[in-house]
């Protein structure tokens, strides 16, 4: 890898680019990247519009001025939505990023029609998407449309936290989840100490409000180690007293556990405390399986 995207300089990422550059040549026109980091899924995302657009013979290159701008989020044929940015936001301060909001749908509908600037295809990546039924429906009736000159690219750290019919109309591939960096038996207490609040509603609460008990890269190891867990329910590995506790769930129940998860990470990048995080989530899951009977 060249200096262009330094979040994929990970062997374990190595396949993954190969897999995105051969399929760049046939590229389908949906692809959801799910697992990994936000930033990973998101230079992942660009790596995968510099091979569809990079006129090089090894695609992408990574070196060339197509490459360059799609790696700084500048170039006219890599558009990116983000859900989590609000409306007034996007009208106020428009950036390389804008809000996947009704009006930009509507928007971007009307632009599909054009053949892209370039010689490549044009690349639309969709990000944050957020628990309210209109944006997806919107976009579904954009994919249900197929441009020959277009390919989306959905992000989210489980395609769980997207509806069905997204997910069914995509190519799906997984990044390996981040590295822990917490000392395992640490993270352990913490994991052990959620599954045992889920179970009783009792306990955590007197370990996040320890004084400096948890720091916001903690809290992001222990939502990380929570999604670990939601993804072998899901692929029906659990093992553990977290993976128990998440197993009792329906289907529908463990996907709103995706969503829960997403906004707890989106709550600690804008500095909410992070015992109030952990404690909000553990909240909202033991209410959950109270509501399904759980006890």
């Amino acid at each position: 890898m060249s200096g262009l995207l330094p979040e994929l300089d990970d062997p374990a990422l190595d396949r993954l680019r190969q897999t995105l550059s051969r399929l760049a040549r046939r590229p389908p026109q949906v692809l959801l990247l799910e697992g990994g980091d936000e930033a990973q899924r998101l230079a992942m995302a660009r790596f995968w519009a510099a091979a569809c657009n990079c006129q090089q013979p090894s695609a992408p290159c990574l070196v060339c001025p197509v490459c360059t701008q799609i790696a700084a989020g500048e170039y006219l044929d890599c558009l990116t939505y983000d859900g989590r940015i609000s409306k007034r936001d996007d009208e106020e301060s428009p950036g390389l990023t804008r809000s996947l909001n009704m009006d930009n749908i509507r928007t971007l509908k009307a632009l599909l029609r054009d053949a892209p600037h370039g010689q490549g295809r044009r690349t639309v990546i969709l990000m944050g998407f957020g628990p309210r039924a209109e944006v997806p429906n919107a976009l579904l009736k954009v994919l249900e449309e197929p441009s020959p000159h277009t390919v989306f690219c959905l992000l989210a750290a489980q395609r769980e936290q997207l509806l069905p019919t997204l997910v069914s109309r995509s190519f799906c591939l997984t990044l390996p989840w981040p590295v822990r960096h917490q000392s395992s038996a640490a993270l352990a207490q913490w994991e052990d100490a959620l599954a045992a609040f889920l179970q009783n509603g009792q306990g955590l609460l007197d370990k996040t409000s320890a004084r400096n008990a948890l720091d916001a890269p903690l809290s992001g190891e222990i939502l990380v180690a929570c999604q670990r867990s939601l993804a072998r329910v899901l692929a029906g590995q659990s093992n553990g007293p977290l993976d128990a506790a998440l197993a009792s769930l329906d289907t529908p129940a463990l996907a709103q556990c995706g969503r829960w998860l997403e906004e707890a990470h989106d709550m600690l990048r804008h500095s909410v405390t992070p015992a109030r995080v952990l404690e909000a989530l553990a909240a909202r899951l033991f209410v959950l399986r109270r509501g399904q009977g759980l006890h």
